[in-house]
């Protein structure tokens, strides 16, 4: 497993990329599975499959007061920070489930319709389906003990706006809606039991996530670039199979093989000043 450490402005996190065993881990977990394809790069991007054929994951929609077009950055900014900082203490519940805490958009005719969607599965073995009583009403689509991930991480976003001033929009729904209820899913996260993978293309010491998952106590995440993506029917079985062996080294060769050219530019660059300071010398 390949790594990299970040320094943030608020302490170190450490990057790893995902093993085989966890990706193949979030395909079972996943309501519809996830698939991979390779970029322009040739780097590997991830696809959250939201929709597959004529059948949609569902989602937990917060819904909030529908905003300006021209607030739409600051607000979906705002959310994005109150989201970084309550994933620690929704780690600290210690779920099993994977669960999503998308940001949504939809326009709607007075303005924009901003705010959090959540999808994914809670672990039947997880304490939130054998601790907690199930809630029926919201369990049904997601399976028991998907409402209390809901409802711990909720209280995590309501601590963070108070400790950090920034307001969290009043919620006047929540409801069960498919994917295709929401006009644009921003992802910038999944968290799976006590890993969290941050789903960016490209990360840097300046990442909001990066900088206040340091602040707030997390150490190490899982870099995995994803997006979320609607398939065909017939591709569906791609979703939840297992990597293949080229699928699963790819990037693990790939990252070997930059590591090595960096390598090679730092020895050609020594020896490029060493042969300036003897002719410097003559």
């Amino acid at each position: 497993m390949q790594e990299r450490i970040y320094e943030t402005r608020q302490g170190t996190v450490t990057a790893k990329t995902i093993t085989g065993r966890q990706a193949q881990n979030l395909k079972d977990a996943l309501p519809l599975g996830m698939v991979s394809m390779k970029r322009n790069d040739q780097t590997v991007e991830h696809g959250l499959v939201i929709s597959c054929g004529q059948e949609d994951a569902w989602c937990l929609k917060q819904q909030s007061v529908e905003v300006d077009p021209k607030n739409e950055q600051t607000v979906l900014l705002a959310n994005t920070l109150l989201l970084a900082h309550s994933i620690k203490g929704y780690l600290d519940h210690g779920f099993g489930g994977c669960f999503i805490p998308a940001l949504y958009r939809k326009k709607k005719p007075n303005g924009m319709e901003i705010g959090f969607a959540y999808f994914g599965t809670p672990c039947p073995t997880g304490t939130e389906a054998t601790e907690f009583p199930p809630t029926p009403s919201y369990d049904r689509h997601f399976g028991d003990g998907f409402f209390t991930m809901f409802r711990h991480f909720y209280e995590e976003l309501k601590k963070s706006s108070r400790k950090m001033n920034i307001t969290l929009a009043p919620v006047f729904g929540l409801d069960q809606r498919t994917s295709t209820h929401l006009q644009g899913v921003v992802l910038h996260c999944i968290i799976q039991s006590r890993t969290v993978y941050l789903c960016s293309p490209h990360l840097d010491e300046d990442d909001y996530l990066l900088t206040y998952l340091a602040a707030t106590g997390v150490k190490e995440i899982v870099h995995l670039p994803c997006r979320p993506v609607r398939i065909e029917e017939q591709h569906r079985s791609l979703a939840k199979a297992a990597p293949t062996q080229e699928e699963e080294n790819y990037q693990e060769r790939l990252d070997r093989l930059k590591k090595k050219v960096e390598q090679k530019i730092k020895v050609l660059r020594k020896a490029k000043g060493t042969d300036e300071n003897k002719e410097a010398g003559q």
